[in-house]
């Protein structure tokens, strides 16, 4: 865990509050680059194959849990990096800006695109299409206003209630 002396209070806050949200953004939008979708304009279509759709959840969810693994290691980084600056409030947004593209928009672009790729049922695929749609709108919300993140204790509350709807738990638990 980051000790408060590394960030101003303000980033302190802001940074904890954020790290769910920028976990699940850094996974949709990889996830979305991967399938060859632009902005929060384009519609997210998920693959349909053959796996089961318990089979379908368990990856699902390991790839978001690995995800917010990888994110927390980045975000220790990117803060620990610039534990020396002093932030005012125009310089936190633009840590925050630097923080959504360098290490939240990477992370839920990865996850987006593998949940994507893994051949979700066809019955099933209306579901999850809805779970990284909401989780690119969320992200895409950040990248136009970074300082959503720190407005809310969760961020990307939408996604979560989409996870659990979806029945992917271990997603909406990466995106707390």
């Amino acid at each position: 865990m980051i000790k408060s002396c590394y960030v101003a209070p303000v980033m302190w806050e802001a940074s904890q509050r954020i790290r769910g949200f920028v976990a699940m953004a850094a996974l949709t939008a990889a996830v979305l680059l991967a399938a060859g979708c632009g902005s929060s304009g384009d519609e997210v279509k998920v693959e349909t194959g053959s796996l089961s759709k318990a089979a379908f959840i368990a990856k699902a969810n390991a790839i978001c849990k690995a995800v917010r693994t990888e994110f927390t290691n980045d975000y220790v980084k990117f803060v620990k990096s610039r534990k020396a600056k002093k932030y005012d409030s125009q310089s936190t947004e633009d840590f925050l800006g630097e923080l959504i593209e360098t290490v939240v928009q990477p992370h839920f672009e990865s996850e987006i695109d593998q949940i994507s790729a893994l051949g979700v049922p066809s019955d099933y695929a209306p579901q999850v299409e809805s779970y990284v749609e909401a989780v690119q709108e969320e992200v895409d919300e950040a990248q136009n206003e970074p300082t959503k993140l720190t407005e809310s204790s969760a961020p990307f509350g939408k996604a979560i209630a989409t996870a659990e709807k979806a029945g992917l738990d271990g997603c909406a638990e990466s995106l707390a």
